[in-house]
């Protein structure tokens, strides 16, 4: 969803080799971080001992390449930066966009964002076949604000290409002080050329939790992500909508990139009967190991469940999302989620330095067996929100003015659909009624009436759009789980989709 506007010595090597056998920019965690820390590692012969330590030769050879960059090459080179260097591309050998190495530097930034706030422009990222991707933007970031949205690819920052670099390079890039301002230029399905996106850091609250009570008893809590204290949060607020007389319960989890399986776990184990398959978790020998609820409940609630998902709804939401269908018998309403089916677990004290290995170590499946990896699940109604949700940032460095076209100007467009003057057209064009409806605006907010979008009318724009989304009346998804969760509790009947 948019809501207006992520060797020291060669020893260390060997350190990394032997750990098979056992992102603010913000690197939100993905499942895992201190996930299933009990969980039991792949079996022996399932391992590749192939890699269990360097051999002889292959020591040889990194020296060699050591000794020879000390001695012939033309500048200074930083050792531990080589070193660096090498564990970041043996990780990105794997080919595996979430495995990852971290600096001592890079993989603080990484737990201080887990356990507290951060400063960043608040985006899950990974590198994809080169390219710079966005999972998805955390709810009320500089990113989502912006109109950054789940598979954007992130091409430049600031005029600065990100072609090349490797994740973590990027995200120091994108990275940076609170009040700054960080200029993507950004590749969007659906559009023939770049747009330019212009965000300003600021400091990301980890509040994981919001909760509010409709009319007729309906509760709806929204989970932000899966941190440390999540599951406490949710508990708290269920259990003061449950002490309310709690008529339905509606689950928020679009947006929601995902974080901590024990977290998640935690959440399930108040909704889901006891006993019931919460998650089953597949290594690479085949093995398969089920994650059942141990929570108090005998049967299911008695009350109706239903979850909102949309597209940034990943990793973690989604194994909530699909336990809740198959486990507690919740309806899912919204849009396919993002299709993340992997684990990750992080590694720091095999290095002793600081430093951090993450690597994807099995698959999560849901329970009755289904891989959703780069699938998603798709929802019991689904429900597409209004066009101008999808609509971004004005241009800030140009104007625009009748007879233009392009993708800023069929931005323009969505935006006046969205604040109750609509064109004529979506299509790019600025036609003369595009520059009736915007006259129309100025003349409403004290603008000059130029019919011409400059700096002053592009944020008095984003400021009446923003203003119409926080309405919960323009959430189309929002009313259809609402009216879902009516029909199921039996206090209305029918949900509207498309």
């Amino acid at each position: 969803m948019v809501v207006w506007l992520r060797m020291r010595t060669v020893l260390a090597l060997m350190a990394l080799t032997a750990i098979g056998s056992g992102a603010a920019v913000y690197y939100a965690m993905t499942e895992g971080y201190w996930a299933l820390k009990t969980a039991a590692p792949v079996a022996a012969d399932a391992q590749d001992a192939s890699l269990h330590g360097l051999r002889q030769e292959e020591l040889k050879k990194l020296n060699k390449a050591l000794e020879l960059i000390g001695t012939r090459f033309m500048l200074p080179a930083d050792r531990s930066k080589l070193i660096d260097g090498a564990l970041q591309g043996m990780l990105s050998a794997l080919g595996d966009p979430y495995s990852v190495y971290m600096s001592k530097e890079e993989a603080q930034q990484f737990v201080e964002s887990a356990e507290g706030t951060f400063t960043g422009i608040g985006a899950d990222l990974k590198k994809e076949n080169g390219f710079i991707v966005v999972e998805t933007p955390l709810r009320d970031s500089p990113a989502e604000r912006a109109g950054l949205l789940p598979r954007d690819v992130i091409l430049a920052v600031n005029g600065e290409s990100l072609q090349g670099l490797t994740l973590n390079e990027a995200a120091a890039k994108i990275r940076g002080p609170k009040g700054t301002k960080a200029k993507l230029k950004v590749l969007r399905a659906g559009h023939s050329a770049p747009i330019e996106l212009e965000l300003v850091r600021d400091v990301i609250p980890l509040e994981t939790v919001k909760a509010k009570m409709m009319p007729g008893g309906i509760g709806v809590i929204t989970i932000t992500k899966f941190a440390a204290n999540t599951a406490e949060r949710f508990e708290k607020e269920l259990m003061a909508m449950e002490a309310g007389g709690l008529a339905a319960l509606v689950i928020d989890l679009r947006g929601n990139p995902g974080g901590m399986t024990e977290s998640v776990k935690k959440v399930a184990d108040l909704l889901i009967p006891r006993g019931r398959v919460i998650v089953q978790y597949e290594y690479g020998d085949g093995r398969k190991v089920r994650e059942v609820s141990d929570g108090p409940l005998t049967s299911e609630k008695p009350y109706p469940i239903v979850v909102l998902i949309n597209e940034g709804s990943a990793s973690s939401a989604e194994i909530l999302a699909g336990a809740l269908r198959q486990s507690a018998g919740a309806a899912l309403v919204g849009n396919t989620t993002y299709g993340k089916g992997t684990v990750q677990i992080s590694y720091s004290e095999e290095f002793g330095d600081g430093s951090l290995v993450k690597l994807t170590v099995y698959r999560w499946l849901l329970p009755d067996g289904t891989w959703v990896h780069n699938q998603g699940i798709k929802p019991d109604l689904p429900v597409k929100q209004p066009d101008f949700w999808e609509a971004y940032k004005m241009p800030r460095d140009r104007v625009l003015r009748k007879d233009q076209t392009g993708e800023d100007v069929r931005n323009l467009q969505l935006i006046l659909e969205g604040i109750g003057f609509p064109a004529d057209r979506k299509d790019g064009y600025f036609s003369e009624a595009t520059e009736s409806a915007l006259k129309a605006f100025q003349e409403r907010e004290g603008l000059p009436v130029t019919g011409e979008v400059d700096a002053a009318t592009a944020e008095r724009l984003e400021e009446a759009l923003f203003s119409e989304l926080q309405k919960p009346e323009n959430d189309r998804q929002l009313q259809a789980a609402l009216e879902k969760a009516r029909e199921l509790a039996g206090l209305a009947g029918g949900a509207a989709g498309e």
